[in-house]
Parts: C-alpha cells; structure tokens; sequence
C-alpha cells in the first residue's frame, strides 16, 4: 500500500517533447483528485544570467533550473507541508503568479532534468523516463520551435544532461509505440507491485 503517511512522488523525466507532461495527465487522471501535479518548469531561473551558447540563453542547461528552492520545496512536500511557488502559463512560460501549492497523497513531478541530482532521484518513490527519437521529440515540440535553438542547444544538452539519466529509471516507457493509455497502464501494472 502507498504510505498514507507522506506522499508518494512519482517522478518523470525525458527529453522535450517525449510525453512527460502527457503522461502525467494521463496518470492524474487515473488516480483522481488523490494525485497532484508538480512541474519542474516552476523552477526555471528567469530574470537572472543563464548560460549563453552561440549568443542563445540556453534554458536546457542544469543552471537554469533553481535547484536550492526545488529541492526546499520537495522535502516540505514529502513532509505534508504546503509550498509557494511560481506558476507560470505553460505554452509561453509568462504570467508568472505565487500560488500555494498543497500536499497530496501522491505527487507526480515531470521535469527534464528531474533525474539530473541524485539528492533529487532519493526523494523519488518511483522513477518514470519517457523516451522518444530526436525527430519525433522535435516535431512534438509544442514551445519555442526556433530550429537554430534545437539545433545549438537542446539537441546538444539532451545528449549530455538528459538522455544518460535514463540509467536511473525504474520504468522506461518509448513514447513513439506505445499510446498514452498503454503508458498509463504500465505505470499502474508497476505501482500496484509496490503498493
């Protein structure tokens, strides 16, 4: 059974456009309203310098996530204490708003370099990587399809940063064959194995 004692974190990482916000939708909707959603979008660093790569701000390094206040956030969280955060609209990331952000049963966080620090991955009960070839990740991409980016940046850092950490997944789920339902069942077939 899952721990009713602090929450259960559900973690899923990959590439741009590999399915990570998808699937957590998916599994939110099949567990209901004891689930919650947490993206590692909320902790992007704006408004302060990022690495810079052929004169681009590159937004796929691990310095332009704010690791201190994630990693503050997910220990009160596990420890069923709410938390502030920046939420941000997705498709364009402005609009930035504090709202309070309440402890659930479950968490599931999806985050491209959610498995990038191992202090992070500890905090995880079950690791998810969603995997999807570089063509297909690009074509889903939804936000900021500027090809000399992709090209410069979030190629060359999904090689380096993202894609090794598939190594630290409990499930790996290649989202070009298998739908969202199946992926959702796969998770819960696994889950059910632990609860």
């Amino acid at each position: 059974m899952l721990n009713k004692m602090k929450p259960f974190i559900i973690g899923i990482a990959g590439g741009s456009g590999s399915g990570k916000t998808t699937l957590a939708n998916g599994l939110k909707k099949k567990l209901g309203k004891r689930a919650s959603i947490l993206s590692l979008d909320n902790y992007q660093r704006f408004g302060q310098k990022l690495p810079v790569i052929d004169g681009i701000k590159n937004w796929d390094s691990p310095l332009s996530v704010n690791w201190d206040k994630f990693i503050k956030d997910l220990r009160k969280l596990k420890a069923s204490k709410s938390v502030m955060i920046t939420h941000r609209e997705q498709k364009s990331l402005k609009s930035p708003k504090k709202v309070i952000f309440l402890p659930n049963k479950i968490l599931i966080i999806d985050g491209y370099l959610l498995f990038h620090l191992k202090s992070v991955r500890e905090m995880i009960d079950f690791l998810i990587f969603t995997s999807a070839k570089d063509k297909i990740r690009v074509k889903r991409r939804t936000k900021f399809k500027n090809d000399k980016y992709i090209e410069k940046v979030l190629l060359p850092m999904h090689k380096k940063y993202i894609e090794p950490t598939k190594m630290y997944a409990d499930l790996i789920l290649d989202t070009e064959k298998l739908s969202l339902t199946k992926c959702v069942n796969l998770v819960d077939k696994s889950l059910k194995v632990i609860r």
